[in-house]
C-alpha cells in the first residue's frame, strides 16, 4: 500500500455520532465498585445523623442526599454524557478528518487536534470504528466515514509505527 495516502472526509458531531462514540469507548461499570463512593457517602451521612456527632444534622443529610446523587450519576452515566455532548459548543459542527502518513488530524470550528502515529500506544478495532489509545486518553474514529483503503491504511500505519 502507498505510504503517501492522504484521506480527507467530513462528518457532523450529532447525537447518533456521540452515542456511537460513547458505546465504543466507554468502559463497562462494575456493579459493586461503581457504587462504592455512594455507599461510603451514605454510611458517613447516616453515622453523622444517627450518633449526632455534630450540633446540626444538616451535614449528615447533605451526605445522604449526595449518596443518592452519586448513585444516580453512575446509573445514568451514558444519558448524562450524551446530554452534555449534545448541548456542548461543538455539537452540530462539522469535523474535517485527515489521515496521512504523519498521523490523524481533526479540525472543526473550535479546535484542531493532531495525533502522530507514534503517539498511539494501542489501536483497537471494532465493527463500528477504531479506538486510538494514547496513555489514558482514547480517541474514536468511526468507520462510517472511512473507505476500505483508509481503514487498511490506519492498520498498516499503526503496525509500521510500532515496529520502528
Amino acid at each position: 500500500m502507498s505510504k503517501d495516502l492522504s484521506f480527507t472526509t467530513e462528518y457532523t458531531l450529532d447525537k447518533p455520532f456521540f452515542a456511537e462514540c460513547y458505546d465504543q469507548t466507554s468502559l463497562p461499570t462494575k456493579f459493586p465498585q461503581a457504587y462504592l463512593k455512594g455507599v461510603l457517602f451514605l454510611l458517613f451521612g447516616v453515622v453523622l445523623v444517627k450518633f449526632e456527632l455534630l450540633p446540626s444534622s444538616y451535614i449528615g443529610w447533605f451526605f445522604i442526599v449526595l449518596s443518592v446523587v452519586e448513585a444516580l450519576s453512575v446509573y445514568f452515566k451514558r444519558t448524562w454524557w450524551l446530554w452534555r455532548q449534545t448541548f456542548s459548543r461543538s455539537s452540530g459542527s462539522k469535523v474535517v478528518l485527515q489521515i496521512n502518513s504523519n498521523g490523524v488530524t481533526y479540525k472543526n470550528a473550535n479546535n484542531t487536534r493532531n495525533i502522530a502515529w507514534n503517539d498511539i500506544d494501542q489501536l483497537t478495532q471494532s465493527d463500528l470504528g477504531f479506538i486510538f489509545h494514547m496513555g489514558k486518553q482514547r480517541q474514536y474514529v468511526s468507520k462510517s466515514c472511512l473507505n476500505d483503503e483508509a481503514i487498511a491504511f490506519i492498520v498498516e500505519q499503526h503496525a509500521v509505527s510500532k515496529m520502528s
